[in-house]
Parts: structure tokens; C-alpha cells; sequence
């Protein structure tokens, strides 16, 4: 039988992500990405997580969460994101996701996280909710609008050779909706009791991924073009504002060879709404959550694309 050693986290065995990463998600993914995804610090913690390795000093599972700053009805509070969630293909159903997670909440109220949440997936979902008393009560709503073009996004992902060149071109047409502003409030803010908090940090941070703050149509624009373009935030708009966005993302979708964009709404929401005149609506995605604060009221608290680790 094998055996395995729990370590935390941290700088000295992050290299051990990497073959998890391969295996797991068929990802390759580099020192220098995690250490950025990982560096979050300056929210108030770090390194929230646990390995499991074999006594071959071989990673059969990881499990840990990402500390963010949220704010709840006024106050600002330490929350993590659950992400990473990896077991190897080799030492699955050996209870590691159970022992890791419970380990990792164990860390998270140490370290003053007031609750975690996450967007889990058909395989996880069952395990966070049964076996890690979870709660889920809302789907966030993923919208998809399409546009009439060549899918040059979705060929060049597959062919690296490409990416480089691409991506010039993709800085070259960015260049005409230049935005002076590092980012901008969540939208969220504005009808909602509580949100992740969008500041200077938070985008700075979250550089990790080749994410874009554009000026379109007198609005600030957060977005990624990684086979689709995502949107992961519109800054506060009306109706009639977002429409005209809208429009223009088509028509930079169109020279972008992009002929999908893509936006989770939370479904409560005035950008829900939008959404559902403009897109149509592909999926849906649960959001989970564990309290570890028997006094928040967790049910407030909205989230959408940019709140995503994968953004």
C-alpha cells in the first residue's frame, strides 16, 4: 500500500504543480506562472494548501485555495477561491481530495479566511458537497454570442508555433481601444451585498494570465482572447452603454478571428438581463461555498467571469 507525506505549500515544492498539472489536465504550465498565481500575499495570506507525496517523493494530490480580498456589506474581508484541485492519475480514489481540503480549511481559519468558495466541476461537485458540506445555492449563467468569422483563435491555440505572432497581432488591434486605467470597481458592487474587491491589487495580481483592461465606448473593458474572447468585467453601464460595447467587442471579435465571446453573469443581475437579449445561453456553472464564519450570510455575495482563477 502506498503511503504518502502531507506537506504545505509553498515556494520550495511548487515544482511538484507542474507534473500534477500534466497529469491531471494535460496542462504544461511553468514555474514562473505559479509563482505568480500563488504570490497573493499582499490580500492578507498565502501558500493556503496541501500536497500529498510519496515516500518516491513522487505528487499524487494537491488540494488549496487562493486568499482574496471581498467585501461584505460594507466591511472588507479575507475570503480564498478553491482552485488546483489536481489527484493524480495514479493514487485516485484514495481519499487524498477529502483529507487535503479538510487540512486546508483547517489552515484557512488559522489564517483569519472567513469563507471559501469555488466554481466546481461534474466530477469534484459531488465531493465538496457530500463529503465537504458545501452549500450551493446559485448557478452563474454563461453566455455566448457569435459572430461571423474565421475561428483563427481556436487554430492558433492548438499550434504554438503561431502564438507569439498572434498575440502581436492581437497588441496591435488592442492598441486602438487603449485604456489609461489599470482597471476599474467591480460591477457587482453596485447590487450586490457583497463582491470580490476589483482595486489595484487584485489586477495587479491577477497579471498571472494575459488579461486586458480596454477603453471601449467611454467604458472600461476586462477581458482575455484565449480561443474566445471572455469577458471577465464591464465597468458599470446602462443598457443602452452595454449594447453599444457590445457591438464594438463584435466587431473587434470579427478582425480577431475570435467567433465566440463569452461572459458568466450571476443570474440576479442587471448584466444578466443584458445578457439575455445579446447571447444565448450555453451553460451553467455552480457556485459552492463553505462558511467558515457562522456569521456571514453567504447568500449576498455574487460572482462572475473575472472571479474565476482561470481569468
Amino acid at each position: 500500500m502506498v503511503e504518502y507525506k502531507i506537506e504545505r505549500i509553498s515556494e520550495t515544492n511548487l515544482t511538484h504543480l507542474i507534473t500534477l498539472y500534466k497529469n491531471a489536465f494535460g496542462i504544461d504550465v511553468s514555474l514562473d506562472f505559479l509563482l505568480k498565481k500563488y504570490a497573493t500575499k499582499e490580500f492578507g495570506a498565502a501558500y493556503i494548501g496541501y500536497l500529498a507525496i510519496t515516500n518516491d517523493n513522487i505528487p499524487a494530490a494537491y488540494y488549496g485555495v487562493f486568499p482574496i480580498v471581498s467585501e461584505f456589506k460594507g466591511n472588507k474581508i479575507l475570503c480564498a477561491q478553491s482552485g488546483d484541485t489536481m489527484t493524480h492519475s495514479e493514487h485516485r480514489g484514495k481519499g487524498l481530495f477529502v483529507i487535503l481540503a479538510k487540512k486546508t480549511y483547517e489552515l484557512a481559519k488559522q489564517e483569519n479566511i472567513k469563507f471559501i468558495y469555488g466554481f466546481p466541476n461534474q466530477n469534484s461537485y459531488p465531493g465538496f458537497i457530500n463529503k465537504l458540506s458545501w452549500k450551493h445555492d446559485i448557478d452563474l449563467n454563461l453566455y455566448c454570442i457569435k459572430v461571423k468569422t474565421l475561428p483563427l483563435a481556436k487554430a492558433i491555440k492548438k499550434i504554438a508555433f503561431f502564438q507569439s505572432f498572434y498575440m502581436f497581432y492581437v497588441n496591435l488591434i488592442c492598441m486602438f481601444y487603449k485604456s489609461e486605467s489599470f482597471g476599474f470597481k467591480n460591477s457587482l458592487s453596485y447590487e450586490s451585498s457583497g463582491c470580490v474587491v476589483h482595486d489595484y491589487t487584485f489586477f495587479n495580481y491577477k497579471k498571472y494570465f494575459k488579461t486586458k483592461v480596454l477603453k471601449i465606448k467611454g467604458k472600461n473593458v476586462w477581458l482575455k482572447i484565449d480561443g474566445r474572447l471572455w469577458i471577465g468585467d464591464i465597468e458599470h453601464s446602462t443598457q443602452d452603454e452595454f449594447n453599444k460595447i457590445m457591438n464594438s467587442l463584435k466587431r473587434m471579435a470579427f478582425f480577431l478571428g475570435t467567433n465566440e465571446i463569452h461572459f458568466h453573469t450571476n443570474p440576479t443581475t442587471k448584466y444578466d438581463s443584458y445578457m439575455q437579449k445579446l447571447g444565448k445561453l450555453k451553460n451553467t456553472n455552480p457556485v459552492g461555498y463553505l462558511n467558515l464564519d457562522s456569521g456571514l450570510d453567504m447568500q449576498g455575495i455574487k460572482f462572475q467571469s473575472g472571479d474565476f482563477d482561470t481569468f
